[in-house]
């Protein structure tokens, strides 16, 4: 039985037979993001847990999210190039496949989404 203050790692590891299958471990968050589709359309996400290899998002609406897109993380200004792991809407897991610490200046993609992060953030 899984304790009632078990992480929530804990619990999925539990629920599959004591096997963690990620290569690191995953942080719990709640932060706003964007994410931003090739053509540059933006919209609204929320980051709901993060590890080194990838994303657990909430995106609202309906409309599904495009195979690989960039994640702005509006609060750490954390620039992501991902690609769609699972889809279970409204979430949907990706792996990251580039990062860019938007706080420097950045070349070609990473600064183009820079740019969307000063523009948003004013």
């Amino acid at each position: 039985m899984t304790p009632p203050d078990a992480t929530p790692t804990e619990r999925w590891s539990r629920a599959n037979g004591g096997i963690e299958r990620r290569a690191t471990p995953r942080e719990p968050v709640l932060l706003p993001a964007l994410l931003i589709e090739e053509g540059g359309r933006k919209r609204p996400c929320v980051i709901l847990d993060r590890s080194e290899g990838g994303l657990r998002l909430n995106l609202p609406g309906d409309e599904a999210a495009p195979d690989s897109f960039c994640v702005l993380d509006l609060v750490t200004g954390m620039g992501r190039e991902v690609q769609v792991a699972w889809r279970r809407p409204p979430e949907l897991g990706v792996r990251t496949l580039r990062t860019y610490d938007l706080d420097q200046p950045q070349e070609g993609l990473g600064e183009v989404l820079r740019q969307i992060r000063i523009s948003v953030l004013g």
